[in-house]
């Protein structure tokens, strides 16, 4: 039978092992290679956690001090890479995320407030959540589709309150739109409150529940992607569509 090692030796043995440890870290550091973290891929559709390496992700941004740029993400619980997309600002992307304009530069070590398409940028998803219809939306998200119901079918039944939430998801999901709700809301003419300013009213309750039931999946329109009030409006373009139903006031069409 073999007996313990003397005290020294064992100290000597400890000392060696921990040597080498170290050396083995400041080896990877050297070549570029660093400890691997859980980063979300983008929340464009139901996403899982991935493995991916975290520093690649702040690399890919074409930052050279990356070991800088991971200081602030521990503050948050999880990050995602967000693309930017025509159309985005930090100002946009920073209220999506429920973070100021400076936490976000912060986060990405931004010197200036100029952003490009297709720029990958680092956010938190503390404040994401995946909804049965099949969307992943921040909490700003939601309250921005409470908003258009409110600012679109207010003193509509509530049903059709429900069905413009619907539309305006059938569009999220649909590949003949933009893949993020602001790109759905904002897309050049498609509604009206934003170019009438309406879209900025506080929603009620009422547009928050219709909101909500429509992320669980409850859609009145059977897919419809559009909807308008045929009195209201002259448009051969909509009045040519295929009719799904009409809820109170609004036509919904395919």
């Amino acid at each position: 039978m073999i007996g313990p090692l003397p005290e020294y030796k064992q100290n000597i043995l400890r000392f060696t092992c921990a040597a080498a440890a170290v050396a083995l870290v400041c080896s990877l550091v050297a070549h570029g290679e660093f400890p691997r973290f859980f980063v979300q891929e983008e929340y464009a559709g139901p996403a899982n956690l991935v493995q991916t390496p975290f520093l690649e992700a702040v690399a890919n941004r074409g930052d050279s001090k990356q070991a800088e740029a991971a200081a602030p993400a521990r503050q948050y619980r999880a990050l995602t890479v967000y693309t930017v997309e025509a159309g985005d600002s930090l100002y946009w992307i920073a209220a999506t995320y429920g973070l100021s304009v400076e936490e976000l530069k912060e986060l990405n070590k931004l010197q200036s407030d100029v952003i490009r398409v297709g720029q990958r940028l680092l956010v938190p998803v503390d404040k994401v959540k995946y909804y049965p219809v099949g969307v992943r939306l921040t909490d700003q998200e939601v309250e921005w589709l409470a908003q258009m119901i409110h600012a679109e079918a207010r003193g509509e039944p509530y049903i059709g309150q429900v069905a413009v939430g619907a539309v305006i998801i059938n569009r999220l999901l649909s590949p003949q739109f933009p893949n993020t709700l602001r790109g759905v809301l904002f897309q050049t003419n498609a509604f009206q409150p934003i170019q009438n300013g309406s879209f900025y009213m506080t929603p009620n309750e009422t547009a928050r529940r219709a909101a909500l039931e429509a992320l669980s999946g409850h859609d009145p329109t059977g897919g419809a992607l559009f909807f308008f009030n045929p009195r209201k409006t002259s448009d051969r373009f909509m009045h040519s569509r295929p009719v799904r139903i009409t809820i109170g006031n609004h036509r919904f069409t395919m």
